[in-house]
């Protein structure tokens, strides 16, 4: 390599400052040491980045070329070091974690004891919307998010997988024929959630491909745990994933019917969204880590 870090440091500075001056100010350096580190990088480079003058310096095209590279580098350089700053730091201080209500009912607001009691000084504000992604960044640090997430600046973690289920209640499947493989009534569909309205559903019937448009007359929720009551409660056949249905269908309120037709296997996941940069902080690690936790029990 024929220039150094430091290097990058110093020629930034000059670009930002104006001037040697300010720079060898910003820096807390003499001005012949600030001088003399742009001269071994442009003796390194074989290049002139500024145009010295006795009034003012000026950033060459060459130079503005350089800087933009080289303040990413810079940037990249200070966020590995304080990531193994953070490394030894108490986690501390506020992290806004948007979730939707069903995951903070069914899997973390039971266990934010253990979160407070490992993280004393982390202050962990939780807000439960139905469109969690919307304002990270802004309103929100972290958000967890249900279903695939399409590319995006964001960073994500996977944090569950598991599947839909079809699901209705066994005195409603007393009471109807629900039809076998080929010949299920998408009638019976009475509520599901409303993420899925738009599109319809992709499933995969015998190792084939169908798209199944859901009927346009149902209700929908925002909540797939309003959508289990529901169902419980005699509304027809819905699905959901299959996380919210395990306790209903072991005491019997919720049975299970299609399994003919599977869906995509990461059709029911969930993640979590982040600006890449906040997990620099020991604060926003732990929070991942805990969410990673609690969803791998």
């Amino acid at each position: 390599m024929r220039w150094r870090l430091d290097d990058l440091e110093v020629l930034c500075a000059i670009a930002e400052a104006g001037g040697i001056t300010g720079a060898a100010r910003r820096l807390d350096l003499p001005k012949s040491t600030v001088s003399k580190l742009l001269s071994r990088l442009e003796q390194g480079l074989g290049v002139r980045l500024i145009e010295r003058s006795s009034r003012r310096v000026a950033v060459t095209s060459e130079g503005e070329a350089f800087i933009a590279r080289a303040s990413l580098i810079l940037d990249m350089a200070h966020e590995a070091d304080a990531m193994m700053q953070g490394l030894l730091a108490v986690p501390t201080g506020r992290v806004t974690l948007a979730a939707p209500a069903a995951f903070a009912r069914e899997v973390l607001t039971p266990r934010l004891h253990d979160f407070a009691r490992r993280y004393p000084q982390i202050l962990l504000d939780l807000v439960v919307t139905s469109h969690p992604a919307e304002g990270i960044g802004e309103r929100c640090d972290m958000a967890v998010v249900a279903g695939m997430q399409p590319d995006s600046s964001l960073s994500q973690k996977v944090l569950l997988g598991g599947q839909l289920i079809w699901i209705t209640s066994p005195a409603y499947a007393a009471a109807h024929d629900l039809g076998g493989p080929g010949a299920e009534d998408l009638s019976h569909l009475m509520i599901w959630e409303t993420r899925y309205a738009r599109h319809g559903v992709d499933v995969h019937e015998g190792g084939l491909a169908r798209h199944l448009p859901l009927p346009r007359k149902a209700m929908r929720v925002n909540d797939p745990i309003c959508v289990r009551e529901a169902v419980i409660g005699g509304m027809g056949v819905s699905f959901l994933p299959e996380r919210y249905c395990i306790g209903a269908l072991a005491d019997g309120r919720l049975q299970q019917v299609w399994p003919h037709l599977r869906f995509d296997r990461e059709a029911a996941r969930l993640a979590l969204l982040y600006p890449g940069s906040k997990l620099l902080s020991p604060r926003f690690r732990a929070v991942a880590g805990f969410l990673e936790e609690i969803c791998a029990r």
